[in-house]
């Protein structure tokens, strides 16, 4: 099946086509004297070179330039007229003309083209208003019509096609403009998780220079304050055992700090399994352990998601659960977990007490470290609670690849 374009070639070599037979015809022609022969030839050589030079030779001019082809036109359609006149058979270059009309002109301009070259098929106006020749003229008529139809068909054909390869192009290009900004876009989360992490080192530091300050140094301060009492008291049998029960005290106090200290600081379940595993031990640990019931679901297609990713979204759900524990008195909770696009989200969602969410205390400590953790990785944490309603906690944090911490680092 031809295309369009193909189409076009075919119109711009139909007149040498019907010129070459037109002259096969007119050479085998008996009745033709050798002298308007030559001349008959002269003229076909003349169409051959005309038609050459401003179609063939210049492709260019029938899509760019009207005025060439105006007068291409023009010459075409006169010798086309003197060949005919000259023998019969040349009307097959009058008949190739109608489909040049839209090859060579532009817009109405090939309506106009159609026109004239039926008038001159006909043999002029004048054989228009001879009574005798009009129904004569009437299949040529009816032809110039049909072939103003049939371009007219094609024209539309070809502004159709056209249109959508512009479409596409524009799809195309729009689809490599996402591309870039995709590959963009994971280059700058790779980037700001590397400053985050920064960010974050310096910040987990502080903390842990508060967190140390504020338990383990004073318990270390008090329990060398109860040695020093329990060596002046040494004489005293009960006071040396009652001091050195209170430092006992503070040492195991201290060192459980140290371990919870530790503990927050290493991944714990996710060194060694992924996201999904890692909550679903969470979720199960935490429903034996509390005696409620609570279910995980896992939706999308779940993948291996930056370290610093999974880790800040199982700290949100542990705290979350963690929160629910301690004020939700629910009976039943549910965690949902969503691999998304650009996004992974945790819901963590219970039929408890609830509490006023719009309201000063719609948030404690747990809740604004958790906040703090999820905005460092450009994340979002939204609660929904109303006194007697439960709440929810949604954790909304980018997807960031686990390739991502390569090109980070």
């Amino acid at each position: 099946m031809l295309r369009i374009h193909d189409w076009d070639r075919v119109w711009r070599a139909l007149p040498l086509g019907f010129l070459g037979v037109a002259t096969l015809i007119a050479e085998a022609d008996p009745s033709v004297p050798s002298h308007d022969r030559a001349v008959t030839i002269a003229l076909a050589a003349a169409v051959a070179v005309w038609h050459w030079w401003m179609v063939m030779a210049h492709p260019d001019w029938p899509e760019r330039v009207l005025a060439p082809m105006a007068c291409y036109f023009a010459g075409l359609l006169a010798l086309a007229w003197a060949l005919s006149s000259r023998h019969p058979a040349y009307g097959l270059l009058v008949f190739a003309c109608f489909p040049m009309a839209f090859a060579a002109l532009p817009g109405r301009y090939a309506y106009l083209g159609v026109a004239t070259t039926a008038l001159v098929a006909v043999g002029g106006p004048s054989a228009l208003l001879d009574a005798e020749s009009s129904w004569q003229s009437v299949p040529m008529l009816t032809g110039a019509v049909l072939a103003a139809f049939i371009g007219w068909s094609i024209r539309a054909m070809e502004a159709e096609v056209e249109r959508r390869h512009a479409a596409n192009r524009a799809l195309e290009s729009a689809n490599l403009r996402l591309a870039r900004l995709g590959e963009e876009n994971a280059e700058l989360q790779g980037r700001l998780l590397a400053a985050a992490r920064q960010t974050g080192v310096a910040g987990e530091r502080g903390r842990l220079a508060r967190e140390f300050h504020d338990t383990v140094a004073q318990g270390l301060v008090a329990i060398v304050t109860q040695i020093e009492a329990a060596e002046e008291a040494a004489n005293d049998a009960d006071a040396v055992r009652r001091r050195l029960a209170v430092v006992r005290s503070l040492a195991r106090e201290s060192l459980a700090e140290v371990r919870r200290s530790l503990d927050d600081l290493r991944p714990g379940p996710l060194a060694e399994t992924r996201l999904p595993e890692a909550l679903s031990a969470l979720v199960s640990g935490w429903s034996v352990t509390h005696e409620l019931p609570a279910m995980l679901t896992v939706t999308g297609t779940a993948r291996l998601l930056h370290p610093e990713v999974e880790v800040t979204v199982y700290r949100a759900v542990q705290e979350a659960l963690a929160n629910v524990a301690r004020h939700a008195e629910a009976g039943k909770t549910g965690v949902t977990l969503s691999y998304m696009e650009d996004v992974v989200v945790a819901d963590i969602r219970d039929d408890g007490v609830g509490f006023d969410s719009s309201g000063a205390g719609g948030g404690g400590f747990g809740l604004t470290a958790m906040r703090q953790r999820v905005v460092r990785l450009a994340g979002n944490v939204e609660v929904e609670s109303a006194p007697g309603q439960g709440t929810a906690v949604s954790v909304t944090v980018p997807a960031i690849p686990a390739e991502a911490e390569r090109e980070a680092t």
